[in-house]
């Protein structure tokens, strides 16, 4: 039976309101170089392979408007990391509703996350509210560590 990985999560010391993981995770507050959420070793420029920006919905409709040329240049960074995931703590319909605090249209706003996922290769992904980011957090984190070991038995490598 193959052993259950828990990575230990990095969070970014500037999250103000951090996600709270199951406690089987274990934790550590770091500075990433862009992004919130990483996995220890695997999540700065010497080994960029896993990042994960999060946002509010109104706090991603700022990073649409006033704050684009800042956001679109950490998504330069996040551009760099094997693995870059955008999550989002918000439903899809919600935009479509305009269910957010922002003069920005809705088709504006799924227009330019279309343009993250094409020029950035970001994973565009709908979590809900804080605690589905959380679980879409462990989860992604998780699979990319079992991902990691299985690259390493297949090449041979002891871990």
């Amino acid at each position: 039976m193959e052993k259950e990985i828990w990575p230990t999560l990095l969070i970014d010391t500037r999250e103000q309101t951090p996600l709270r993981f199951d406690k089987r995770f274990p934790v550590e507050r770091t500075t990433l170089p862009v992004g919130d959420y990483g996995v220890s070793h695997f999540s700065d420029w010497t080994n960029p392979a896993f990042i994960i920006e999060r946002k509010s919905l109104d706090d991603l409709c700022h990073s649409f408007g006033k704050d684009r040329l800042r956001f679109f240049k950490e998504c330069e960074g996040l551009r760099r990391f094997r693995f870059a995931a955008l999550v989002i703590e918000a439903h899809k319909d919600q935009v479509a509703l305009g269910s957010y605090r922002s003069l920005i249209s809705p088709a504006a706003v799924l227009a330019t996350l279309d343009v993250l996922a094409v020029r950035y290769g970001l994973h565009v992904i709908w979590a809900g509210d804080a605690e589905g980011a959380a679980v879409q957090v462990e989860s992604l984190a998780r699979q990319f560590c079992r991902g990691v070991l299985k690259d390493a038995a297949r090449l041979g490598v002891a871990v």
